[in-house]
């Protein structure tokens, strides 16, 4: 659904709506029990269907996905950046402050957790606390992920099937129940790359994408550092993938067509 269709699925004081985003059937979004108070959806989000969202402040980043039958819920604000995927049956859990970073992505039947809390405290019981949750950019929970309240470092990843109990640090990879680093064995998520490398892969994108009918001559345009915006282009620049968001038919198109395998991040200028 599109357009002011999208404001019937959600049940908030504020709503603000980016162009291009899309609420499908069945899900719905409000605070719990009562309207949320602040919700914002970057430009071109997709929400599957059948989604519950229920939580007093949701904002989530340009291009982010979340995909069909996920529980995003809580008290707390939660905060998603641009570019995120979240996979089928995915749960948020917002009892603390949730915080996401840009280009992160979280695999089907991922669940992350900012509390623990069942047991009678009244008897006694010792297990019952909240605590925020801080995800940095670039992070990857591969699939059905565990995850407690944690930091996770930029570019740190949890293989399939990880229970995360301890803090990820920069650009290590973990895996197992309770994770551990296994970066010594598989290698970190990502290595260097040089700019030369950046724009090489950008530019044989970009001729790839010249030969669909999307394409419209001299609106996107590739920078290796901070080159001076050519009016009228949207310009990518590798050094710090960012570009400056113009929202053309070209250059949506042309996000649309990198995403997942590069991802720019709109820039300040």
């Amino acid at each position: 659904m599109r357009g002011e269709d999208l404001r019937n699925r959600i049940v908030a004081k504020e709503v603000v709506l980016g162009k291009g985003v899309v609420i499908e059937h069945g899900t719905t979004i409000s605070g719990n029990g009562r309207p949320a108070e602040r919700v914002v959806l970057g430009d071109h989000v997709y929400i599957g269907e059948n989604c519950k969202i229920r939580t007093p402040v949701l904002e989530i980043g340009d291009y982010t996905q979340v995909h069909s039958h996920a529980l995003i819920y809580g008290i707390a604000p939660m905060r998603v950046g641009h570019n995120g995927w979240f996979g089928q049956n995915t749960i948020l859990n917002g009892t603390a402050t949730l915080t996401i970073g840009d280009n992160c992505g979280v695999g089907a039947y991922s669940q992350l957790w900012t509390h623990i809390a069942y047991g009678d405290v009244m008897e006694g019981c010792r297990f019952h606390s909240a605590k925020p949750m801080v995800i940095g950019k670039d992070v990857w929970f591969v699939g059905h992920c565990i995850v407690s309240p944690i930091h996770a470092g930029d570019r740190s990843m949890a293989m399939v099937g990880s229970v995360v109990t301890r803090d990820m640090e920069e650009n290590r990879v973990y895996a197992g129940c309770p994770a551990k680093d296994v970066t010594d064995k598989v290698g970190p998520q990502f290595r260097v790359a040089s700019i030369d490398e950046k724009v090489a892969y950008l530019s044989t994108r970009l001729e790839e994408f010249r030969a669909l009918p999307e394409w419209k001559s001299g609106e996107i345009g590739i920078a290796a550092a901070g080159q001076v915006i050519v009016p009228g282009e949207t310009l990518f620049d590798v050094a710090d993938r960012t570009y400056n968001k113009r929202l053309t038919e070209t250059e949506v198109a042309f996000m649309r067509f990198l995403l997942p395998d590069a991802k720019f991040t709109p820039c300040a200028r």
